[in-house]
């Protein structure tokens, strides 16, 4: 009888190989697939890739890679969920931070965060901005829903300014909607600004994102 690998031996015991836990070690694998797979996804795009290629990025054999995931899709997703909650976090930690009377200050400063994930990583903006809406209605969805995310994360914000408006000049004034404009506006100035290889300064492209919210907070706060 052939005798069997370590790691075979440690995954059929559930004991540690090298002193880590395969459950460990799987999410080693897994995570290593998500990073290998915003690479494939966000150079060539969805369509283009596949699951042999995914895995030669990797540095794993197939086998590892339906270990975590069904198919390129799932993979997708997980890579998808990754780059957004990775992002969501870091504004969340701005918004935690942010200090009542510098409102203008948490701005710039959460959408520096917002910018600069896209230039140091432009391929997670192509996922985020433009290969999620190319694959299924399923991510299409899950598009939309992650869009709602951050349009309630912006709308903590504009709520209490509009709370304080009692003066009815501008009527139907209505949190979710300006924050959803807003939200918009900043992903279509990112996709235009991915789209031209992200050359401009991130600084600039704030200072461009920064007119919309200035305007927006001036008519709020007037």
């Amino acid at each position: 009888m052939n005798a069997k690998a370590p790691e075979q031996i440690a995954k059929a015991t559930g004991r540690r190989y090298r002193g880590v836990s395969n459950e460990t070690r799987k999410a080693e694998r897994r995570l290593k697939l998500i990073e290998a797979g915003i690479k494939v996804f966000g150079s060539t795009g969805y369509h283009a890739a596949t699951v042999k290629g995914l895995c030669q990025e990797a540095g794993l054999t197939e086998r590892y890679f339906y270990e975590s995931f069904s198919n390129a899709e799932a993979l997708f997703t997980a890579c998808y969920l990754h780059i957004t909650d990775t992002l969501r976090e870091k504004l969340q930690k701005v918004l935690l931070g942010m200090e009542d009377d510098n409102l203008e200050q948490a701005t710039r400063t959460g959408l520096t965060v917002f910018f600069s994930q896209f230039k140091e990583n432009p391929q997670a903006a192509r996922i985020l901005l433009v290969e999620v809406l190319t694959v299924n209605r399923h991510l299409e969805e899950l598009s939309l829903k992650t869009l709602y995310s951050f349009v309630e994360m912006l709308e903590t914000l504009a709520k209490p300014l509009i709370e304080q408006r009692k003066d009815g000049a501008v009527k139907g004034l209505d949190s979710t909607l300006l924050a959803s404009g807003l939200v918009g506006s900043v992903l279509y100035m990112a996709a235009r600004w991915s789209m031209d290889g992200c050359r401009k300064p991130v600084e600039d492209v704030v200072e461009n994102a920064m007119l919309i919210f200035r305007g927006v907070g001036m008519l709020l706060t007037e």
